[in-house]
């Protein structure tokens, strides 16, 4: 199951998306508090209701969720509903409005959910754009469900990729491959640098490391996106690096003399998620996650990949049980429908 959460301005252009009959074949599974007598109506129902809080900018939300193939016998609109009805629910977007529509373009179910980041009670919602939220609930539903996890990143067709999907795939092979014969962070960098892509470490408040991010054709991504096995805690226990008692790093493989490992620290995830963002039409911004109990599938690598089609820097939801084609679920909606509104900006 795959999430991409995003937030903008504009209504119009995301319930004529979603609701594409025409070109999607989509069908309303799910609403609340909205009149479905049109898609204008659908958006004016959305914009009375965001005029309550005139304060808050990105009043706009959007959520796709992304299943396997081989869960679509499986996924009627009923379970479909109840799924994405319990993911609003988890991530607290809760009494608002909503609309969601099924499409039925792809060889993988997915839905379009369209809500207001203003409730009914004209307050704003807040924490629907949290990316680790969004990876642990798609994680937790995929597996209650009895849902497809994705497929090892292995036997994932590279020819087939294109985009993001086939640069992430390139920087998870060379991390791999690298990782075989470097003992440091160091050498590990330099072994990347040398094949065109490189790693920097990030620095907590304290100036102590907690994540990493990789880059590659001008495209970063963080080490948690890439796979869960390449965060800065994943990556210091491949190499040897481990806390002494008093709490600093230690490179079991390196001479005592080392030094430049110290104040390496695990415990808690690292927040190795680059502030990467994509800008759409009517200034939506974006995240996407996925789970698969670690690994993304279509195009998302690692648990959380984050997250919704167009995304500028929000949470990100992740792929793992979310389907197992080869590249992100709208490339090729983005590549063909350049006029499309709702398309991803390079």
């Amino acid at each position: 199951m795959m999430a991409k959460i995003s937030s903008g301005q504009g209504f119009a252009g995301l319930v004529d998306y979603a609701n594409d009959i025409k070109n999607k074949n989509a069908n309303i599974i799910a609403s609340e508090g909205v009149d479905l007598t049109s898609n204008k109506s659908i958006v004016a129902s959305f914009s009375l209701q965001a005029k309550s809080r005139p304060s808050l900018k990105n009043f706009v939300g959007h959520i796709s969720l992304s299943f396997a193939p081989e869960d679509a016998p499986k996924l009627s609109d009923t379970l479909m509903a109840d799924i994405a009805k319990e993911y609003l629910q988890r991530m607290g977007i809760v009494n608002t409005q909503y609309v969601m529509s099924r499409h039925h373009d792809k060889p993988h179910p997915h839905v379009h959910i369209a809500y207001n980041r203003v409730d009914n009670d004209g307050n704003a919602i807040t924490g629907d754009q949290g990316f680790r939220k969004s990876a642990r609930i798609t994680q937790a539903l995929t597996r209650e469900y009895g849902l497809t996890f994705s497929k090892d990143k292995k036997k994932v067709n590279r020819d087939r990729l294109k985009g993001k999907a086939a640069v992430k795939y390139r920087i998870y092979d060379t991390v791999t491959e690298a990782l075989q014969t470097s003992r440091s962070m160091e050498a590990l960098k330099a072994a990347l640098a040398a094949r065109g892509i490189g790693m920097n470490i990030t620095l907590n408040a304290e100036g102590k490391p907690k994540g990493v991010v990789f880059t590659c054709s001008n495209i970063s991504f963080g080490g948690y996106q890439i796979d869960r096995s390449m965060t800065y805690a994943k990556l210091c226990q491949s190499l040897g690096i481990v806390q002494d008692v008093a709490g600093n790093a230690k490179d079991l493989t390196a001479p005592d003399v080392r030094t430049e490992q110290s104040g390496f620290s695990f415990g808690r995830q690292p927040s190795d998620i680059p502030s990467e963002t994509v800008g759409i039409s009517d200034g939506m911004t974006s995240t996407e996650t996925t789970t698969d109990g670690g690994a993304s599938s279509g195009g998302g690598i690692g648990e959380a990949v984050a997250e919704l089609v167009m995304q500028p820097h929000v949470v990100q939801t992740g792929g793992g049980g979310g389907g197992s084609n080869d590249r992100d679920w709208n490339d090729e909606d983005k590549e063909k429908n350049k006029k499309n509104p709702y398309k991803r900006k390079r």
